[in-house]
């Protein structure tokens, strides 16, 4: 059986911006990068890990505004993204097995990449990957990997367009 260093269980870069609306438990690692904001205007922003080998990294200048973020095993947050009231959860609190459903399900890391804008009330389930430079619209559903530079939204999440990122060079049009 290898053996793992214990993980330090908080790590914050300079700079984090917050106004007490910040929640962090469990017993696994958070990493918050430099310049994270955690400003949040009415929902309370919880990063919650729930296995110690567990871990949620947010990457540089995110901006979180309300977010849940629930790890079993790791999400990760890019650098430049902007997260509303959203969840994302790398396993369910139940089996998709109708034979085993009172079991939690299985964890599958998720991946945000960089500057990708999630809107509110929406989920982010197990293993989903998000492209670079993407937008997901208010209360989508994402069951499915999202590609890089696209708006996605609906129950299932849906491709509805491709951003023009020739313009602005990102999708906040600086």
């Amino acid at each position: 059986m290898a053996h793992h260093p214990p993980l330090s269980p908080l790590r914050i870069g300079p700079g984090l911006l917050g106004n007490g609306r910040l929640r962090i438990t469990g017993p696994g690692q958070v990493v918050l990068e430099a310049d994270v904001n955690a400003w949040s205007h009415a929902e309370v922003n919880r990063l919650i890990t729930t296995r110690p080998e567990a871990v949620i990294h947010i990457g540089r200048h995110a901006r979180l505004n309300g977010c849940t973020i629930v790890a079993a095993e790791r999400v990760e947050v890019g650098a430049d993204c902007v997260l509303g009231s959203c969840e994302v959860r790398d396993h369910l609190p139940y089996s998709e097995s109708l034979a085993d459903r009172r079991r939690p399900g299985g964890a599958r890391p998720i991946v945000i990449e960089e500057n990708v804008w999630i809107g509110g009330q929406v989920s982010v389930l197990p293993g989903v990957h998000i492209g670079r430079d993407s937008v997901v619209g208010i209360h989508a559903v994402l069951f499915d990997d999202v590609p890089p530079g696209v708006i996605v939204g609906g129950n299932p999440a849906r491709v509805l367009r491709r951003l023009d990122l020739s313009v602005s060079g990102d999708n906040r049009g600086q």
